[in-house]
């Protein structure tokens, strides 16, 4: 249950590490005014807003349907064409491209105007608006094809506090004057709510908690790039109980820890208008007695399991590799020596070894007299039995004077 606690974990750290490096320099694009859809001949400025962090020199080039246009912070359309319809991006030195935001530049009578980035929590205002220099009378709104707002002289309509089933399709007709006459003209736009910030994560240090640590708790989660000034406020529950009350913190200590401190805990996040609530999912802590760590390097990060589990297999693992290891070794060396050497019962017939004594190479030679015949003989002392017969076999030697015993 730890090890899985401590990977799930490290797993969120990792997660969470990923996504607000990606964010902290991540440019976004934004227009003003803030509308998706524009007149031919009015005007926009668009700005490449990136993350105060990044310091020094910055250059800056935008794009259009993926094609450079320029290469400064903001960039203005002047007296707007139907070609400068498209998506735009913005890419800093210090940064990759930022997600593109659609333009449309409308040529006819009457267009729904609906702001470029709809946000839970948002207040929407949606505008049908007709051609500049004619005259309208009343306008109907619709969604998904249903009626929310019959004919009347209002050409906005406002939608307080929208969330996730707020995306749709809307549309619009109002009565245009042209031509002596009044013509009904409509447009319709897809609004897409997105969510304010992630679902809320909880995550622990140390992530081995024995009995005496100090524990914190931290609630992480992430706003979106166009609304990171946000102000969000952190709670925390344990067993569904309220331990701490919503605050701009957003972890939780024990300072010291006990056995009754293994609970399920939850941390929930608000903004400050109340508006957008969510709760993270359960996450439990184990507290442990102390003498149950098994594996703690002071070093690096803990990894610990509950005895006699994950750390016995870990080692009957390593024993088991080890033991492979070793006698396949033994295996090489035995099939080595085995070609070299035949083993008995092979079809080769086994080697022969011949041992051979060591040569003495010290040979006396003596003489001796031989009483019975009255002549001296001569004699050789050699080291193996042939040599002595040898020499005991050959015919007497006379010799008319003394000799002087030679020795080598």
């Amino acid at each position: 249950m730890a090890v899985t606690m401590f990977v799930r974990s490290l797993l969120m750290l990792i997660l969470l590490t990923v996504e607000n490096a990606g964010s902290a320099v991540s440019p976004v694009v934004t227009f003003n005014p803030d509308l998706n859809k524009i007149f031919t001949g009015q005007s926009l400025q668009m700005t490449c807003d990136v993350d105060s962090t990044v310091q020094g020199d910055v250059t800056y080039n935008w794009f259009k349907d993926d094609n450079w246009i320029h290469s400064e912070k903001t960039f203005s359309i002047e007296s707007a064409l139907s070609s400068d319809s498209g998506n735009y991006q913005c890419q800093t030195s210090a940064s990759d491209r930022s997600d593109s935001t659609r333009l449309e530049v409308y040529d006819g009578f009457v267009t729904l105007q609906a702001p470029t980035n709809v946000y839970e929590g948002d207040d929407l205002i949606l505008r049908c608006q007709h051609y500049p220099g004619y005259t309208a009378k009343q306008t109907i709104f619709y969604r998904n094809n249903a009626v929310i707002q019959d004919w009347g002289s209002e050409d906005e309509l406002h939608i307080e506090n929208v969330n996730m089933t707020s995306s749709c399709k809307y549309k619009c007709t109002k009565q245009v004057n042209h031509h002596l006459l009044n013509y009904q003209h409509s447009d319709e736009t897809s609004v897409s709510v997105q969510a304010l910030y992630s679902l809320p994560t909880i995550t622990q240090s140390p992530q081995f908690v024995t009995e005496g640590d100090r524990l914190t708790l931290t609630c992480h989660t992430r706003l979106s790039a166009h609304r990171q000034y946000t102000v969000l406020q952190f709670a925390f529950y344990q067993e569904g109980q309220n331990i701490q009350e919503f605050s701009s913190a957003n972890t939780y200590e024990i300072p010291f820890t006990k056995l009754s401190d293994s609970r399920n805990y939850t941390c929930e996040v608000q903004t400050s208008n109340h508006r957008i609530k969510k709760t993270s999912t359960t996450t439990t802590i184990q507290v442990n007695r102390i003498g149950e760590r098994e594996l703690f390097n002071k070093s690096e990060t803990e990894v610990t399991s509950k005895p006699g589990t994950s750390h016995v297999t870990t080692a009957v693992a390593v024993t088991s590799l080890v033991l492979v290891l070793f006698l396949i070794v033994i295996a090489l060396i035995f099939l080595y020596w085995t070609k070299r050497i035949p083993l008995p019962g092979n079809n080769q017939p086994a080697s022969k070894v011949e041992f051979k004594e060591p040569k003495d190479e010290t040979e006396n030679i003596y003489m001796d007299l031989d009483t019975n015949t009255g002549k001296w003989q001569i004699f050789s002392q050699k080291p193996h039995k042939e040599a002595v017969k040898d020499l005991m076999a050959a015919p007497p030697m006379e010799i008319s004077a003394p000799l002087n015993v030679i020795k080598q």
